[in-house]
């Protein structure tokens, strides 16, 4: 009888998880200069921001390392599994995820794994995982499961606003001259983590406040004539402001499921910077037990 195990990368955030699971974290690397450290090892989240609000070091990230990603596998392996469901980030946010399956197929020994693109990252990537965590443990089949998470992914989205462009300038998400024309003209973008998991700007707002007010309107828009939905809050260093709108998702809307509030892994934060306030959504209509 097939046993499957489910795996992420740290971009994921599962190691800040707010529900229990069970799944294998590969671990990314944060390079600060010369400095290397391990996420979740060697430094916390929230070490990590509060470094990154005083070091000038813009920090860079390299993807988990072969051995990592195959001592997760033989974790897994030694629990039982024979096939393996891996939830990368994007692979149009990070090539981790693109070649992944061909240069690790050769390597392995009585174990199948299949890799999803997920095109999604943070609190939405793991709740995929998370999701498909759910679907084994009711008896879904491995290739009905790879069926539900991306019907899952169609029906969710994700938004979060910049407080400080340079970090998506320093690491190649935005480009040098839109990025400063945004900083000059204190423009505070409404981000989009779109549905073929690409960063795109969704609306540009000038006050920050405004626009997390706006990114609040558009998920309320979105989600209006869904029944039932999980909505997700997540910060990088900004605790108390995800909880408020934690609370007003809860007073307002009427079709909360469930609502997850997270902070938002030192991985994905040396692209995006401190003092990020994002909102997701998955709309779960079609699934009672969620």
């Amino acid at each position: 009888m097939k046993k499957i195990g489910i795996m992420a990368d740290s971009s994921s955030g599962l190691a800040y998880a707010p529900f229990d699971h069970h799944i294998k974290i590969t671990k990314t690397t944060i390079h600060f200069g010369e400095e290397t450290l391990i996420d979740g090892v060697d430094i916390t989240a929230d070490d990590f921001y509060l470094r990154l609000e005083k070091d000038p070091c813009v920090p860079k990230t390299s993807a988990p390392e072969t051995r990592e990603i195959l001592n997760q596998i033989d974790i897994l392996k030694n629990e039982g599994c024979t096939h393996i469901l891996h939830f990368p980030i994007s692979t149009n946010l990070s090539e981790y995820g693109k070649n992944l399956k061909n240069n690790i197929d050769s390597l392995l020994e009585d174990v199948t794994l299949d890799v999803i693109d997920t095109k999604a990252a943070t609190l939405l990537q793991s709740y995929m995982a998370y999701f498909a965590e759910i679907l084994i443990h009711k008896g879904y089949d491995i290739e009905r499961v790879k069926e539900e998470v991306q019907k899952l992914r169609q029906q969710s989205n994700a938004y979060f606003v910049v407080d400080d462009l340079k970090y998506l300038i320093k690491n190649g998400r935005l480009s040098q001259m839109s990025g400063t024309v945004g900083i000059l003209a204190k423009i505070k973008p409404i981000l989009s983590l779109d549905k073929d998991g690409r960063i795109t700007t969704k609306e540009k707002v000038r006050v920050h406040n405004k626009a997390i007010k706006r990114m609040y309107e558009i998920i309320k828009e979105e989600t209006k004539d869904a029944k039932k939905v999980v909505y997700m809050v997540l910060h990088t260093n900004r605790l108390n402001d995800a909880l408020d709108i934690e609370k007003m998702i809860k007073t307002e809307l009427d079709n909360v499921s469930k609502t997850y509030v997270s902070t938002i892994t030192p991985t994905v934060g040396a692209h995006i910077g401190s003092k990020i306030l994002g909102m997701g959504y998955v709309i779960v209509d079609d699934y009672d037990f969620l």
